[in-house]
């Protein structure tokens, strides 16, 4: 074969089409059909053509020979490889299709191309697909009714879409005035916390609602220098807001599940204290826990929300797991540590001491007023939930940043948890 036929493209596009024989080539050339199979093989295993030429690399030359164009089993086009001297457009690429007998303008492709090193170009068509009209259009409508005509889907009931939802209310501190207004901006904000979660436990259906009640309800008077100056209510109107509004609370979402737990551990504002960091009692002396008792005697003496139930640590201890069958959930306040990355410490600690937190399947945490989720251990799960109160200026002062207020909600099927938001 005299190499000075490499340098003739029409040659070339011959010689490396696949769908042409040796014995076409060889009748259309005048060459010998020996020597259109050996320099093929050459070309395939990327050895050079003798006398020199333009062969095509062995990577070009695979392309090449798997440039057949793919086609749908009806014979419509799929995809293609081609190769050319000049870079195809969208114009060249339906010339190909309508060359191949299928009408350009009833389908959408898309095409790419890549340069070859040695010469040319790898022009690709893919993804060739009816219009989504014409697709519709072929559709036997008349069939289609005829198939479906008597049968009616009847779905799977499901009363329940997860097993457990949970809102962890968390960090009122009621009486406290800050960047986002007072007691009325916070009850205002709270109320709809409240409000989105039930709309929440609608969509979702949960089994049962646990509300992980983290501290730090009230304000408090013997926290810092500046609290008898800034607070908008006095202790004991702290203590009336947080009872009323938790009472709302319980009115507005016992009525959509089939049961409540009330769960709540207390908190360093939640301390009763006789002056300032001046803590008093045991670490049950605490506002908080108080207002869940008397919620507790008043389900009790008058017999209202009959399915709620209160849950509270064990004596002196300031943490609890609430078991709710599929999974169990561990409830603690955070200020047992100095920043929300010791909490994983904290808790594989209490997981080796066995303290009432140790074989929770997922740890929640207030305290820190900034939202976070991580994993810790294996499969286990420790979410910090966003504040509820109206700011902390001091804190955006002294670190430039401030955090969103509301409340986590987020669900689980068994142990897995799914539907996470802030509301």
């Amino acid at each position: 074969m005299a190499s000075h036929l490499f340098d003739d493209p029409a040659f070339v596009a011959d010689f490396l089409n696949s769908d042409l024989s040796a014995g076409q080539i060889q009748a259309k050339w005048g060459i010998a059909k020996s020597a259109v199979n050996k320099h093929r093989a050459r070309v395939r295993n990327g050895e050079p053509i003798p006398g020199g030429g333009h062969a095509p690399t062995a990577r070009v030359a695979a392309a090449i020979a798997a440039d057949d164009t793919v086609r749908n089993s009806d014979g419509s086009i799929v995809s293609a490889v081609r190769m050319a001297d000049t870079a195809w457009g969208h114009d060249d690429w339906r010339e190909f299709i309508r060359a191949k007998g299928q009408d350009p303008d009833t389908v959408t492709f898309q095409y790419g191309v890549t340069s070859n090193p040695t010469g040319g170009y790898w022009n690709k068509l893919l993804n060739v697909r009816p219009k989504a009209d014409d697709a519709v259009a072929s559709i036997d409508w008349e069939a289609a009714r005829k198939f479906i005509e008597g049968f009616t889907y009847v779905p799977a009931k499901r009363d329940h879409l997860v097993d457990v939802s949970v809102l962890q209310p968390t960090d009122e501190q009621w009486g406290k005035t800050d960047f986002d207004g007072g007691t009325p901006e916070t009850e205002e904000r709270v109320l709809n916390s409240y409000s989105r979660f039930v709309d929440y436990i609608r969509e979702y259906r949960p089994r049962k609602v646990l509300l992980a009640r983290t501290g730090d309800g009230i304000e408090n008077t013997c926290s810092t220098n500046s609290q008898r100056d800034t607070n908008d209510l006095d202790l004991p109107a702290m203590l009336v807001q947080h009872h009323r509004i938790d009472l709302v609370s319980l009115r507005m979402i016992a009525p959509e599940v089939p049961e409540v737990i009330d769960a709540r551990v207390p908190s360093n504002h939640g301390r009763w204290r006789t002056g300032l960091k001046a803590e008093a009692g045991n670490p049950h002396a605490d506002f908080g826990i108080a207002v869940g008792r008397m919620l507790e005697t008043t389900q009790r003496e008058l017999d209202v929300f009959p399915t709620v139930t209160f849950a509270f640590p064990d004596r002196l201890m300031e943490s609890m797991s609430v078991n709710l069958g599929t999974v169990k959930v561990g409830l603690v306040h955070g200020h047992q540590v100095n920043g929300p990355d010791r909490l994983a410490d904290w808790w594989t600690r209490q997981d080796h001491g066995r303290m009432p937190t140790w074989d929770a399947d997922v740890l929640l945490a207030g305290h820190f007023h900034s939202y976070r989720k991580q994993q810790s251990g294996d499969k286990r799960w420790l979410f910090v939930g966003p504040a509820s109160d109206p700011g902390s200026s001091w804190y955006s002062n002294l670190k430039g940043v401030r955090s969103t207020s509301g409340m986590l909600a987020v669900s689980f099927a068994g142990k897995r948890w799914c539907h996470e938001d802030i509301l």
